[in-house]
């Protein structure tokens, strides 16, 4: 599964909407989600499950994916602000249980990983 780290990925990525488009819009906005995510302590923010094929590049202007992992601190009160502000996001995105990504998360969270999907 190729995985890159997302300001990276993002910033240098020429699809105008590269990353959850129904959520973000434009790639500015998803990038400042991934910002707020370090701000509030995540060690390391990556995109996966990315959609590369040629087609999609030439159509698109580069790699599109709609799911981040978040490496999450030790820190307990850090890691608590970053699962708390996940919590927010699912509720207002409307995410449900059976959509995959808070079950995947239920079985990550020990090591300290943390998924955000979006449709």
């Amino acid at each position: 599964m190729k995985t890159f780290e997302a300001l990276e990925w993002l910033k240098s990525n020429n699809n105008p909407s590269a990353l959850a488009s129904d959520r973000f819009g434009e790639t500015a906005n998803s990038i400042k989600f991934v910002e707020k995510l370090y701000e509030l302590g995540a060690l390391k923010v990556n995109v996966i499950d990315i959609l590369d094929e040629p087609e999609r590049i030439e159509d698109e202007g580069g790699p599109y994916a709609t799911s981040l992992i978040v490496d999450l601190p030790q820190d307990q009160e850090k890691r608590n602000r970053i699962i708390d502000f996940y919590k927010i996001e699912i509720e207002e995105q409307g995410i449900d249980e059976g959509e995959g990504i808070l079950e995947w998360n239920e079985s990550k969270l020990n090591e300290g990983k943390l998924g955000f999907g979006w449709g």
